[in-house]
């Protein structure tokens, strides 16, 4: 387990310990690229703490967590189990689930349209393809987005829903 906070030599260091009121973890499930991006847009108050595999995503997760935010590829594609494991306890149902796909190469429409639908119906809160959103947005546009989005969702403030 890692909360970042900054960088170290490569590492990130445990933050939060001393003052856990001011920073709220977000939980990122990825063995991509997703949690760099989030670490670097979102504002100084939040924290990320890194899941590497589904169980230790199981053992970090709290009911105060403000937000999940998973990679598709999670895991090896544990992503919709981390969801029905979420959404199956009624102390975690009301934290949010932002899917997120990362990894280079497009996804045909029908591909994204049932990914949106597979996390929609298991209860997530929603799917952002990364890479399609670097391609229409630019990369610095997408990583503010996706930064907007999951902030959003941890403050109980979805607001507008990207699409595509």
């Amino acid at each position: 387990m890692c909360v970042l906070a900054g960088a170290c030599e490569g590492h990130y260091t445990v933050a939060h310990m001393q003052a856990p009121d001011l920073l709220l973890s977000i939980l990122v499930a990825d063995t991509g690229g997703t949690l760099e991006v989030l670490r670097g847009e979102l504002p100084a108050r939040w924290a990320l703490t890194a899941a590497g595999t589904l169980e230790q995503a199981k053992s970090l997760l709290r009911e105060d967590t403000p937000l999940v935010v998973c990679d598709c590829h999670f895991d090896d594609g544990r992503m919709y189990d981390l969801l029905r494991y979420l959404k199956s306890r009624p102390q975690l149902q009301s934290v949010p689930f932002l899917a997120v796909r990362a990894r280079e190469g497009e996804l045909d429409d029908a591909m994204y349209e049932s990914i949106k639908i597979a996390v929609d119906a298991l209860g997530g809160d929603g799917f952002v393809d990364l890479f399609r959103w670097r391609v229409r947005y630019g990369e610095a546009e997408a990583a503010r987005r996706l930064a907007r989005r999951a902030q959003a969702l941890a403050l109980g403030t979805p607001g507008q829903q990207d699409s595509g």
